[in-house]
């Protein structure tokens, strides 16, 4: 049997009052775009604890949402918070790891990073049966560190291979582009770009800055591995009130999961 969900990958932007657009018009922007597509499942970068305690609440009744501090602290820090629609699925086993050396140990930082790096996970369970059919990563690499996309990377790999065999989609800002030395990490994995145009491609821009525009390179992305075939993949661009949820567009992809426990 086989089963159609979307995917999301957004990063959210971190609250900056000298951004062209402040979070209090933005987060109800940013609520109109999830609410326009519903994907069964998000993968979000850079929400901070006030944005995740309003996300919270506003999608209390079509979202379970998983996420843990990149830092040790109650006050400050960001999450690589995944949200799953209640209606498609519950979580099962989930857990998160900083991307460092010492992964173990909430709010380390690895190599040559800027900024501390978590991924997270969760099974997915479809709703009405027992057994998950699905692990979703998200992550979001260093602006700064090269080596620390590349190793980040591949540590995120390392743990995917490590696991029970079930299919497995990856959301994230990787903060850099297709052909880089980081991404050549996830060669195994399928690219939502993979089935983009050579026209598509050069008109891929994810991160903005509030600018708009579409001439570019994207550094957000949904990776899939064997059993998820990324059926099309689109790039939000929406404006709201003549403004943008965000100063990267999410990107929505349309998946098929293939297996015998649907």
């Amino acid at each position: 049997m086989v089963q159609t969900y979307t995917v999301m990958s957004f990063n959210l932007r971190v609250i900056v009052p000298s951004d062209p657009f402040n979070w209090e018009e933005r987060k109800h922007w940013m609520a109109e775009t999830i609410q326009t597509y519903m994907p069964d499942m998000i993968g979000t970068q850079e929400a901070t604890i006030p944005m995740l305690e309003w996300l919270k609440d506003t999608f209390k009744d079509s979202y379970e949402i998983y996420a843990v501090n990149r830092t040790d602290s109650n006050e400050v820090g960001e999450f690589c918070a995944v949200f799953v629609k209640k209606s498609s699925f519950t979580i099962g086993s989930k857990g998160s790891f900083m991307l460092s050396e010492t992964p173990d140990i909430i709010g380390s930082m690895g190599w040559d990073a800027h900024c501390e790096r978590i991924c997270s996970w969760v099974e997915l369970i479809p709703k009405g049966k027992t057994d998950p059919v699905l692990r979703f990563f998200n992550t979001h690499l260093d602006h700064m560190g090269k080596l620390a996309r590349k190793e980040g990377l591949r540590l995120v790999k390392h743990v995917m291979n490590n696991e029970k065999s079930l299919p497995v989609i990856l959301t994230g800002d990787f903060n850099d582009v297709p052909d880089s030395e980081a991404l050549r990490e996830m060669s195994s994995m399928k690219s939502c770009y993979s089935c983009f145009t050579a026209e598509e491609m050069k008109n891929s821009l994810t991160f903005h800055a509030f600018e708009g525009g579409t001439e570019g390179a994207p550094i957000d992305y949904i990776l899939s591995s064997h059993g998820v075939d990324i059926l099309s993949t689109s790039i939000i661009r929406d404006r709201i009130k003549g403004g943008f949820p965000s100063d990267h567009y999410p990107v929505l992809a349309t998946i098929e999961l293939k297996g015998e426990n649907q």
